[in-house]
């Protein structure tokens, strides 16, 4: 009987001192403080990993854009001309590299880019919710943890004590802290992996991201070559100033017509 009530007293010991840990539901991550330098770490990634994967989107498609609102502009300057008795042929030039470009050079940038920028950011970023998850049960763990420590405490506290209730609560209290416990070690052990190997992703990724955007515009500049060879030929640092004068030149001769000076 002395030895039975030893340890219960020890029980009730361990249990006074582990449910100040939990109490209030976040107490046990604040009694954590290598767990929770982890966590802040894991959300800077998280942060910062979508923002870059948001990025790497956007990029490709501001040159889809780009590319589209290219040809729409040739597209429309061939129209805007159409009826010109002689069309210069850096205006037909221009519409076909613009082609080229939207239905080539575009294209195998985007296969390329897409297979080996975005589709490896992707799957990184992919691996973050797992994460998120085992945090959010780590916590789910320390409130069950809390409950069966505090179901423990009640158990022992009533005047006429239930031996078997009594194991049974022990029970549930030491099978809730090995689940809380292993997750807990897990998390702290392979945050650090995670945040460390973004490292192997990014490296070779922003080595095809320089790649194939030298890869694009070496493609866009070969097919504009086809127009600059048609243009007038250029003069020096005077260019400039000559065409401003011929545009300035058309531009007088429009505001004397009659229709622009009747102040209608």
């Amino acid at each position: 009987m002395a030895d039975e009530k030893l340890r219960r007293e020890g029980t009730k010991r361990g249990v006074s001192r582990a449910g100040t840990a939990v109490r209030g539901g976040s107490g046990m991550q604040h009694s954590d403080p290598e767990f929770n330098e982890q966590e802040q770490r894991f959300q800077n990634l998280e942060r910062r990993a979508m923002r870059l994967l948001h990025e790497t989107k956007g990029y490709r498609s501001s040159i889809a854009d780009m590319t589209a609102s290219q040809l729409e502009l040739a597209d429309n300057l061939s129209s805007f001309l159409m009826d010109i008795q002689r069309p210069q042929d850096y205006q037909a030039a221009y519409r076909q590299a613009a082609t080229n470009i939207s239905q080539s050079a575009q294209p195998q940038f985007n296969e390329i880019y897409t297979r080996t920028v975005m589709q490896p950011m992707a799957q990184y970023c992919g691996y973050i919710p797992e994460f998120q998850k085992a945090i959010k049960k780590r916590k789910q763990l320390a409130d069950d943890l809390e409950r069966a420590r505090r179901a423990l405490s009640k158990e022992q506290s009533k005047a006429q004590e239930d031996p078997m209730a009594i194991e049974r609560a022990e029970q549930d209290v030491q099978y809730a802290e090995d689940a809380y416990n292993t997750l807990n070690r897990t998390l702290i052990a392979e945050i650090p992996k995670l945040i460390n190997s973004r490292v192997y992703v990014t490296d070779p990724s922003f080595e095809a991201f320089v790649k194939t955007q030298l890869q694009f515009f070496s493609d866009s500049l070969q097919n504009m070559s086809s127009v600059q060879q048609r243009l007038p030929p250029m003069g020096g640092t005077g260019d400039d100033r000559v065409l401003d004068e011929r545009v300035e030149n058309v531009m007088s001769q429009i505001r004397s017509l009659n229709i622009c000076t009747l102040n209608v």
